[in-house]
């Protein structure tokens, strides 16, 4: 049976769905995602087996998209960026930074950020500084995730062009933890299953 987009992330919204069905929802949804985004990122993304595009995973959540890209573009090349997020401040902080451009790497054509959540964009408009900052334009990379606050969407926006972000959708705002809101909760705990 097929799912739609809102089918699955009803199953993600539901608190009651169990780690495994939370999962196989999450699963679907990302190659839904991907078949759009690999459509924004232009002719040639998927020409080399997409030799030409940097998936770049926000770890931990961003773990969770990361299989339905390298299925459709096994050749890309995969950075990872670690950050957590203060709680008290709803900042980002940068643990962890393996890109594999600068330097002697040439510049991937393509970079896609992957991050379920977008809910302040402190994360992605990070990693997206960081891209650039070794040279890419911001036309350049794009952002997919499942879920945003239209205040971190507008921030993104701000970064790199609106049709660079692909979302499943966007719900109104942030509560006062800066959490997004009605949201799914913890992505990445609830992926891999260390949820409380």
């Amino acid at each position: 049976m097929e799912y739609t987009r809102e089918d699955l992330l009803a199953r993600l919204r539901d608190r009651g769905t169990g780690t495994a069905e939370f999962r196989a929802a999450s699963d679907g949804l990302a190659r839904l995602l991907r078949a759009e985004a690999v459509g924004r990122l232009g002719e040639g993304a998927e020409a080399d087996d997409g030799r030409g595009v940097l998936l770049a995973p926000v770890i931990r959540a961003g773990l969770a998209l990361l299989p339905a890209f390298m299925d459709a573009l096994p050749g890309a090349r995969v950075g990872m960026v670690g950050v957590e997020r203060d709680e008290r401040t709803a900042t980002p902080r940068v643990y962890y930074e393996k890109l594999p451009i600068g330097g002697s790497d040439a510049l991937p054509a393509k970079a896609v950020i992957l991050d379920p959540m977008l809910a302040t964009g402190g994360s992605a408009c990070y990693v997206a500084g960081l891209l650039m900052g070794r040279g890419m334009r911001a036309e350049d990379v794009h952002f997919v995730g499942v879920l945003a606050a239209q205040e971190g969407l507008e921030r993104l926006a701000s970064v790199v062009p609106r049709g660079n972000i692909t979302l499943a959708a966007v719900d109104p705002g942030l509560d006062a933890r800066k959490f997004i809101v009605p949201g799914i909760g913890d992505y990445g705990d609830r992926y891999f299953g260390t949820a409380d």
